[in-house]
């Protein structure tokens, strides 16, 4: 049996600390994507001749919903997958296939149960696909009867989720989202792929879904529909629930279903926006940990870091971090024939060698919201989503030693965001050298499990000024929490708190406040391993200002810089010198836009995308992807719908 460490070393291109990566020659972006299967291959062995451990099967998370069996469903199609990824054990591992499926058409309520179902069902095509009937990797080694079996309780899914008028994209312009967005996107990936599936097989073909069309129509309307989704993300932003690592992750797995069995040009389709995706991820991460302003980062997942997720797929396809030690919504890109470009390699491996970058980003969140019920009928209301008019500007300074970034937000009543926008909004600093390293400031829940809407702020560089909104809901107080890992002990001078990291220096103040004491906070609040400042007034601005050493000197010359910097309250609006030496005014009233240098903080510039890694004019669909001499130019424009087969 390989032990883990063996594994790690065999399976990595390059498994190292962020710190350590900074301090390397750029890589190969070639070796990197090379290494991919290798990597893959180390996951699944790892675990070779491990025999099932189901998950447990847990009951209901609210009165009158179906049973909690996501973890349960994973541990089984997942077993399966390894079992028929390495040639062994297939009785085995049909057995679980069968099992699982055989669950659902006991307890048909978990079926439409959003918190368990769709959630596995795009794997389980993807294995029937490579290992069952018609194979693409080996043939039949998933039986005619286990394949029946799996389909049963995916139609039961399709017939009532999918429809043609939830596929609209005329009106809709694929804006509509019904439930959350990862939930969205992985119920038309298992409706898609139903219909693909059944539109070709005499027990399916001629049956009516709900809405009273076949799988054939399903099918060419999921195409069209699919191709335009991936055209508006590059028109107006790649994610609602923005660099989540873990809604991100589930959210596009079943995109990797699209590109590996889609008819072209949903194949390509798929593959640009893939691309687009890891690139998005590419320049802000450092070593392999997202940075820059995020939503849905609920509870304690904005304090901590896991390799699982969006991570864990970094580290296989770029070989950056470590290994996700489960798999669970990665396995499509695990067994996926997707490769991301060199270009993205090179961001991802290479893109702070350089030196400093900002990244600013257009992302969708205004709109109505839609029915909360924990299904994915088609006849409940979506989120609807405005595209009119600007909101967010996912703004984030990447230094070689650092990333700070924030979400500038208007500061807009919490009714004018969908939920899956304004819920659990996270910004911050991460920091080189630990991927436990950080500093972030947060409006944490009261008597709520997640926060609407917490603040708004602006930032310039490595300076970013925050405050709570009056307009959030579910709202405590705000805290700025910094990790014991990676960061020196904080120390006060003069009313600022001041931290070291491995290759930079922050400091913390409240702008017309003091800190108080944050004894006592509640474990669901903030958790261990960290320091946590509570401004006494709890709407009074927080200023964050970090710099690398090598621009900033030592820690007293850090420390008289950030001293010299004095907040002036003119009535509500701050006005504030950085360190960095640029003027930024913010009014605490809301009544005025922030600024930068004179200039108010436009949130709805002509750019979608601007760094110097990936650009894109707002609304064009023409996406350029470059760094150094490699560049790749994604024209969604030219994607065109040919007769599906």
């Amino acid at each position: 049996m390989i032990t883990r460490l063996q594994w790690l070393v065999l399976g990595a291109v390059s498994i190292l600390g962020s710190a350590a990566a900074q301090e390397l020659p750029p890589r190969l972006p070639e070796a990197a994507i090379a290494g991919f299967e290798k990597r893959v291959d180390s996951l699944f062995r790892a675990d070779s001749g491990k025999l099932l451990e189901r998950a447990k099967k847990k009951k209901p998370l609210e009165a009158g919903r179906g049973n909690f069996v996501r973890a349960y469903s994973y541990s089984m199609v997942n077993f399966a997958a390894r079992c028929l990824y390495l040639g062994e054990m297939p009785g085995e591992a049909n057995a679980a296939l069968a099992e699982n499926a055989q669950h659902y058409l006991d307890n048909p309520k978990d079926i439409n149960d959003r918190d368990s179902f769709h959630w596995h069902a795009d794997i389980v095509m993807r294995l029937i696909e490579m290992f069952g009937s018609k194979g693409t990797k080996r043939v039949g080694i998933i039986t005619a009867e286990t394949e029946a079996l799996c389909l049963k309780p995916i139609w039961l899914y399709a017939k009532s989720c999918s429809s043609l008028a939830k596929a609209d994209h005329e009106k809709s312009q694929t804006w509509h989202i019904y439930g959350s967005e990862n939930h969205h996107s992985m119920d038309f990936s298992v409706n898609w792929h139903f219909a693909k599936l059944a539109k070709d097989r005499p027990e399916y073909s001629d049956r009516k879904f709900d809405d009273g069309a076949t799988a054939a129509d399903h099918y060419r309307t999921w195409n069209e529909y699919f191709v335009r989704y991936c055209q508006e993300r590059a028109k107006k932003g790649v994610c609602i629930e923005m660099m989540c690592p873990g809604y991100n992750t589930v959210w596009m797995k079943g995109f990797l279903n699209f590109h590996d069995f889609g008819d072209e040009p949903v194949r390509r389709a798929a593959g640009m926006l893939l691309d687009l995706y890891w690139a998005y991820w590419a320049q802000e991460q450092i070593g392999g940990v997202d940075g820059g302003g995020k939503a849905r980062v609920r509870q304690m997942n904005g304090y901590t870091h896991s390799w699982n997720g969006i991570p864990g797929l970094g580290w296989m396809y770029f070989g950056i971090g470590e290994p996700p030690p489960t798999l669970h919504g990665e396995m499509n890109a695990a067994l996926g024939s997707y490769r991301p470009p060199a270009v993205v390699a090179d961001i991802a491996l290479n893109a702070r060698v350089g030196g400093v970058y900002e990244v600013r980003q257009r992302a969708q969140g205004l709109g109505s919201r839609g029915s909360t019920q924990a299904s994915l009928h088609s006849h409940l209301q979506p989120n609807r989503l405005r595209t009119d008019g600007g909101g967010i500007i996912r703004y984030s300074y990447c230094d070689p030693s650092f990333t700070m970034g924030t979400l500038m937000t208007e500061a807009r009543p919490v009714e004018d965001w969908t939920a899956i926008s304004a819920q659990a909004r996270w910004q911050g600093v991460i920091f080189a050298g630990d991927p436990e390293s950080r500093i972030v400031p947060v409006v944490i829940p009261h008597r709520t499990k997640d926060v609407l809407n917490g603040f708004w702020s602006v930032q310039s560089k490595g300076s970013l000024i925050t405050q709570k909104l009056k307009e959030s809901k579910g709202g405590g107080d705000m805290v700025v929490w910094v990790s014991d890992q990676g960061l020196s002990k904080p120390v006060a001078a003069d009313g600022v708190v001041l931290v070291e990291a491995k290759g930079a220096y922050a400091a913390i103040r409240v702008a017309g406040s003091n800190f108080r004491s944050a004894e006592n906070r509640r474990p669901e609040e903030v958790p261990e391993g960290g320091s946590c400042f509570v401004p006494e007034d709890e709407f009074a601005p927080v200023i964050i200002e970090v710099m690398a050493k090598e621009k900033a000197g030592s820690f007293g010359d850090f420390r008289d810089r950030v001293l010299a910097c004095k907040p002036v309250m003119n009535g509500s609006v701050l006005g504030y010198r950085s360190i960095y030496g640029d003027e930024m005014t913010f009014d605490t009233g809301y009544k005025q836009v922030p600024s930068v240098n004179g200039k108010a903080i436009d949130y709805a510039p002509l750019k979608v995308f601007e760094s110097p890694f990936l650009n894109a004019d707002y609304n064009s669909g023409v996406v350029n992807i470059f760094r150094g001499d490699r560049n790749k130019v994604l024209d969604f424009t030219t994607l065109t719908r040919e007769p599906a087969r």
